[in-house]
């Protein structure tokens, strides 16, 4: 067995070679099949700098998307982080909720859209909906456990040197959700972009899931490839945007109370 370890070579080293490896099988795959099957990573590649130059694009569709993805995180992210919260301290709530929650989490997401299509009709508040209905279970099972794990040792010293109510939330339960809290916005914000698109491909005329579907109508299979690429990089620059440096500051925070 070989002793990768004794290498000593840094983890991006890895993390390009995965993707090198990545881009020459999608390039064999282009090569072996049609381009209205599999469209070349050149092709991909140009036809996504052709969209992100395209002003009627950038308007039509991907603002709309941006849109709709804040929107939904927002909603989403905010009334599971609530419920959560309150479900931690009352168990009533929470028994209440599991119901709830569990057929959130189990029915399939493409049946929710169709629902969602006839009690909403077609257009933003259907999209919004949908995904903030989607992610906030996600959210809620998090924060509900961390609060419900939450040290009762602190919770009764704080009660016997009478701790500030906001002492104990910021000194207490913020520091003991924070890690949970920004595991479940990254899966959250992965599922709540995924939503979108399909939410957009089904009910909507404008946004990338519209476009999405257009591309698969007129067999633009690179324009379909580009699309999809302009997906993830909207869930990359999240996350190393915003979700890393989060989890950086509460890491040093937690190193390092004041």
């Amino acid at each position: 067995m070989i002793d990768f370890r004794s290498l000593e070579l840094p983890p991006a080293f890895y993390n390009i070679l995965g993707f090198m490896l990545l881009i020459l099988g999608w390039e064999a795959l282009a090569k072996n099949y049609s381009g209205l099957v599999v469209a070349a990573p050149v092709e991909t590649v140009a036809a996504l700098f052709r969209l992100l130059g395209d002003k009627a694009f950038l308007l039509t569709h991907l603002v709309p998307t941006l849109k709709r993805i804040a929107l939904s995180l927002c909603i989403g992210i905010g009334s599971g982080a609530m419920l959560g919260v309150l479900a931690g301290l009352i168990e009533p709530l929470r028994l209440m909720l599991a119901p709830i929650r569990w057929i959130l989490t189990s029915i399939p997401g493409i049946i929710v859209v169709v629902v969602f299509m006839l009690w909403f009709g077609m257009g933003t508040t259907m999209v919004v909906s949908i995904t903030a209905t989607m992610i906030a279970p996600i959210v809620y099972v998090n924060v509900a456990e961390s609060m419900m794990n939450v040290d009762s040792n602190l919770i009764e010293m704080a009660r016997v040197y009478r701790m500030p109510l906001h002492m104990r939330l910021t000194r207490i339960y913020a520091m003991a959700l924070a890690r949970p809290l920004l595991s479940a916005v990254v899966i959250a914000t992965g599922n709540c972009i995924r939503l979108v698109v399909l939410a957009e491909m089904l009910g909507t005329n404008k946004g990338l899931g519209h476009a999405l579907a257009i591309s698969r109508t007129n067999l633009q299979t690179d324009t379909l490839y580009a699309l999809t690429m302009l997906a993830m990089i909207i869930i990359g620059g999240v996350e190393v945007l915003m979700l890393r440096p989060a989890r950086k500051a509460i890491e040093r925070k937690q190193t390092c109370p004041s």
